[in-house]
C-alpha cells in the first residue's frame, strides 16, 4: 500500500507562507493498494486537488471508480465533496461510506450541501457522476484487494465518528480522528483496533499543556501513548490546528522524537504533510 496526504488540517483551511511545508487543506488521505485501486479517507478541501489529479486516469474518460470513507460529517471532513472535476463527468462512480445521523442520512447531508443557497449545482440529481451512498457498519468489506474495517469511537448519537482500518498483505493503516478519550472503554476499543498497525494516522491538533477550546480532540500525547500501547510501527500526527505553523510542527516532532529515543522506544514519529507518497 501507499499513502498520500492531500489535506492535513482540521477545522478550517490554512493558507499562508507559514504553512506551506505541511500544507493548509483540510482532511483528505489517499490510499492505493498494490494494484493501484484508490481509496479516500475523508473529503475535506484537500479532496478538490486530489479529485483533479485523478483526472489523469480513467476518470477523465468517465470510467473511474472511487471509494470514499467519511469519518463524520463536520465541514472539515466533507467540504471538498462537490468540487473536483471528476464528480461532474458522466460515467464516473463514487461509492461513499459514512455515518448516518439523527438529522438525516449521509446522502441527505450531501444533498443539503448542494442547496441553491450554497451551490450553483442544485442537488445530487444534477451531479453528473453516479454517487452511491452506503451507511458504514462494523462488518468488514473489500475495496479491490484492500480490506476495510470500521469502528465507532464516540458516544455522540447525533453525529457518530468512525475510525477505519485498511489492510492488505499483512500491512495495515489505521485512521483515527476527532476522538477524545473520555473514558476507558473508548481507549480500550481504540487500542484493540490499532493493535499492531503498520501506520497509525491520528488527529492531534494540540498538546496537553495548551489551554484551548478544541471541541473534543485528543492530544499529541494521547496519540503517542496509543501508538506505543498498541504496538504500532509508525505514527503520523494529523488534523493539525490551523494556527500551527510549519516551524511549530517541526519543534513538536523533534521534541517527542527525543523523548521516545531517551525512553528506548522504536516508534517512528512524524507529522503528516501534503504531497509526498508514504510507502508502507
Amino acid at each position: 500500500m501507499q499513502v498520500q496526504f492531500w489535506g492535513v488540517r482540521g477545522y478550517v483551511p490554512t493558507p499562508g507562507a507559514a504553512y506551506l511545508r505541511y500544507g493548509g487543506n483540510t482532511c483528505c488521505v489517499l490510499i492505493r493498494g498494490a494494484r493501484g485501486e484508490p481509496l479516500v479517507l475523508d473529503a475535506g478541501t484537500g479532496f478538490c486537488q486530489l479529485g483533479d489529479a485523478l483526472l489523469e486516469g480513467p476518470f477523465q474518460q468517465g470510467q473511474g471508480e472511487l471509494t470514499v470513507l467519511i469519518s463524520h460529517t463536520y465541514w472539515d471532513h466533507i467540504l471538498g465533496l462537490p468540487f473536483p472535476g471528476l464528480v461532474h463527468i458522466p460515467g464516473n462512480h463514487l461509492r461513499i461510506y459514512g455515518p448516518d445521523s439523527t438529522r438525516g442520512s449521509l446522502e441527505l447531508v450531501y444533498d443539503g450541501m448542494l442547496s441553491p443557497v450554497y451551490s450553483p449545482v442544485y442537488g445530487l440529481a444534477h451531479m453528473a457522476a453516479t454517487h452511491d451512498f452506503q451507511p458504514v457498519s462494523t462488518e468488514p468489506f473489500a475495496v479491490g484487494q484492500l480490506t476495510v474495517r470500521a469502528l465507532p469511537l464516540t458516544r455522540r448519537a447525533h453525529s457518530p465518528i468512525w475510525a477505519y482500518r485498511v489492510e492488505e498483505a499483512g500491512q495495515s493503516v489505521v485512521y483515527i480522528t476527532d476522538v477524545r478519550y473520555t473514558d476507558d472503554t473508548i481507549w480500550r476499543q481504540a487500542l484493540a483496533f490499532a493493535d499492531g498497525a503498520t501506520l497509525l494516522v491520528h488527529s492531534a491538533p494540540y498538546m496537553r499543556g495548551e489551554a484551548v477550546q478544541d471541541y473534543g480532540h485528543s492530544r499529541v500525547e494521547d496519540a503517542i501513548e496509543l501508538a506505543l500501547e498498541s504496538r504500532v510501527e509508525r505514527l503520523l500526527l494529523y488534523h493539525h490546528a490551523p494556527t500551527r505553523t510549519d516551524d511549530e510542527l517541526d519543534a513538536i516532532v523533534a521534541h517527542y522524537r527525543a523523548e521516545l529515543a531517551a525512553d528506548g522506544h522504536r516508534l517512528q514519529l512524524d507529522a503528516a504533510r501534503e504531497g509526498p507518497i508514504v510507502p508502507l
